[in-house]
């Protein structure tokens, strides 16, 4: 009886580091950012408020403002990879539970529903698990971000390390591509 007690609190004490520690890691970036000064603060904040809040292309339509914005390509990339990675993690370590927190709770059942219509759409890309996730994920469509995607992968079965590992392959060519597009390195005229 002592082992079950010790073996579930240990569970909730898992439990609960899996929903913190993608809150911490964001409280993080927010802290660096503030310290490194209000002009690179401001400027990144409007890059993620564009980027959170644009409901087709996302990570396309934000690049361009970035990069007007003066933010290096690198940090632009790192910085977009970084926000679709947490988001990922949250979702693929909380798939469960995450539509049952208030609030977050109705944005999390309106992704899942978007994961579902997404996966009856684009039924090709779930076929083939991995590749399939990750090249889901590099287009640009509607319904084709990381938190779709996270949900997706877990929706059609993949363990929540693969899931998030498709999910930040996918968001880090996708980013590279568009932002490569935006410098000129790759033009296809």
């Amino acid at each position: 009886m002592k082992d079950t007690v010790a073996m579930v609190r240990q569970m909730r004490k898992i439990a609960i580091a899996k929903f913190v520690i993608p809150f911490c890691f964001a409280g993080a970036v927010v802290l660096l950012f503030w310290f490194a000064g209000p002009e690179v603060y401001t400027d990144y904040a409007k890059v993620f408020g564009i980027y959170s809040f644009m409901p087709i292309g996302g990570a396309v339509a934000v690049i361009p403002v970035g990069l007007n914005l003066g933010i290096p390509p690198a940090y632009l990339i790192s910085f977009i990879l970084f926000t679709d990675a947490d988001v990922a993690l949250f979702l693929v370590w909380n798939f469960k539970y995450a539509n049952k927190i208030p609030v977050l709770g109705k944005l999390v059942v309106i992704t899942e529903e978007k994961g579902e219509k997404a996966i009856k759409k684009y039924k090709w890309a779930m076929r083939f698990g991995f590749i399939g996730l990750m090249l889901f994920v590099i287009f640009p469509l509607q319904w084709t971000g990381s938190a779709v995607g996270a949900m997706a992968g877990r929706l059609i079965g993949m363990t929540a390390g693969m899931t998030w590992l498709a999910v930040v392959a996918g968001c880090f060519i996708r980013s590279l591509l568009a932002t490569l597009i935006c410098i000129g390195v790759i033009s296809f005229l």
